[in-house]
């Protein structure tokens, strides 16, 4: 196997397994929203919150300097040390947040809920940053090693006992909220004990206390840049529920679900490919047609599926959950759009990934969460969890903006905007005529109507996206292989 077939190889595989991981919440919305209130999904919502605030701040994690100092090395007792100093560090830190977070659990209750009685659920979530921590560990080294297999069992293990765990809390004996936050703690215990196992069963327990203090200053710039991230990306919840409330939170949560299907089934699976072809790219003499090339696929197949995922999500909102969260769908189609515009941002920050100017990324953070927080407290306190999602996608046109002019000045990929304005134009007009006149309600109208939209749209963003030569070689290819 050459080396190209087995990169393409290991990322669809490292892909299938981080989808399943990632779908597990979509996977449950049905006894989500049939057996929880909007305010217990609100809840959920807002501990994941602090969860990944915690990690950020206090974690220590080492998924991105493990690799590069692994690989640094050339013994192999060596690079085994590297592994578990790594891990040492990661088990500290993570572990100080862990208990930071139970410790203080009930004035932290009181300032993200306004009451005490959820301080329950941050101890027993509070666990998670541990086990999280833990977890991505182990994943991260089955991919330095080379174990895609091993890598989709243990995803595919976590899944089943999520969604058995759930069924059994939640729907058999009825724990409500209670249930899932057992269930969460449970799986990711046992998954993480395992990974971890392994881990230590492969490269042993050595120490390099030199290692400390180089992974820690790789480190710490990203924790930086993780914790403006977060807060772009979740800090709304919070906001809701200080402007709003729970409910609301909980509705946002819902219509999050949906908006993030672009970013998990299109753009992930194509980022584990680019994150390295791309280097190879640009080391050709004139590699800005396939930039061109590249941006306009992954824009076409993203803008396609965003316009399935807003047609037919309130269809799929309105079957699958209880009235009390039909109103989610108002959200929908902004966080779509703000999940397109965040992928295409990562997208053109090869520019400064290229020149090494990565402190640009950092710049942008900032300047986009200073903007998304004016929109927060404008928009919120008017339009509710409505208003949060438009904000969202407003801050993330922001940050993609930033991107595109800064780049062009380091690195200029040249890569055409007119196919991302019109198709952008496309996906607003389809979400218009969905909402406002295909009937609200399942039947074979409704769904023909949504079918014809998405088809009719999607044909209009594949002319503007491919170019003519591409569609013709793309059609030439299908009728080959249907003569054979």
């Amino acid at each position: 196997m050459s080396q190209a077939q087995q990169m393409v190889k290991h990322s669809t595989i490292y892909a299938v397994g981080n989808i399943s991981r990632q779908l597990v919440g979509f996977i449950m919305l049905p006894i989500y929203t049939n057996y929880l209130t909007p305010a217990d999904y609100g809840v959920i919502g807002l501990l994941i919150f602090m969860v990944s605030l915690f990690e950020i701040l206090l974690g220590g994690h080492m998924f991105q300097a493990v690799p590069k100092f692994y690989h640094k090395e050339e013994e192999r007792q060596r690079k085994n040390a590297v592994v578990t100093t790594a891990l040492l560090v990661t088990l500290f830190f993570s572990g100080i947040a862990c208990m930071i977070m139970a410790f203080f659990a009930n004035p932290l209750s009181i300032l993200v809920f306004g009451e005490q009685e959820y301080s329950i659920y941050i101890i027993i979530f509070s666990a998670l940053i541990l086990t999280h921590a833990l977890e991505q560990y182990g994943l991260t080294y089955l991919r330095i090693i080379k174990k895609p297999w091993v890598f989709f069992n243990f995803s595919m293990l976590k899944l089943a006992m999520q969604l058995s765990l759930n069924i059994i809390t939640i729907v058999i004996l009825d724990w409500g909220l209670m249930g899932l936050a057992l269930s969460s703690l449970i799986s990711s215990v046992a998954i993480s004990t395992l990974l971890i196992a392994y881990t230590l069963y492969k490269v042993g327990f050595r120490i390099d206390t030199k290692a400390i203090r180089n992974l820690l200053i790789f480190s710490w710039p990203l924790w930086i840049s993780g914790f403006i991230g977060l807060y772009i990306g979740s800090s709304n919840r919070y906001f809701i529920r200080i402007f709003s409330n729970l409910d609301d939170v909980g509705l946002y949560e819902l219509a999050a679900k949906f908006g993030m299907i672009v970013s998990v089934l299109v753009w992930s699976p194509f980022s584990q490919y680019w994150q390295t072809e791309r280097f190879a790219i640009a080391k050709d003499s004139s590699p800005y047609q396939a930039y061109s090339t590249a941006f306009r696929m992954i824009l076409a197949l993203m803008m396609i599926s965003g316009i399935g995922v807003i047609v037919f999500s309130q269809l799929a909102i309105d079957i699958m959950s209880d009235p009390l969260f039909h109103p989610a769908t108002k959200a929908v189609p902004f966080l779509v759009l703000a999940s397109i515009f965040q992928s295409l941002t990562i997208f053109n920050n090869f520019s400064f990934m290229h020149t090494n100017r990565t402190i640009e990324i950092t710049k942008n953070n900032i300047v986009t969460a200073l903007c998304i927080t004016i929109l927060y407290l404008v928009l919120i306190p008017a339009f509710g969890f409505t208003g949060a999602a438009a904000g969202f996608a407003l801050g993330s046109l922001i940050q993609y903006s930033y991107a595109l002019h800064a780049g062009k000045k380091l690195y200029d990929l040249q890569v055409s905007q007119r196919p991302l304005i019109f198709t952008t134009l496309i996906l607003i007009a389809s979400s218009l005529i969905s909402q406002s006149i295909i009937p609200d309600d399942f039947s074979a109208l409704p769904v023909m109507l949504s079918i014809l939209l998405a088809i009719v749209s999607s044909f209009f963003v594949i002319l503007i996206s491919i170019e003519k030569k591409e569609i013709e070689y793309a059609w030439t290819a299908i009728n080959r292989s249907t003569k054979r």
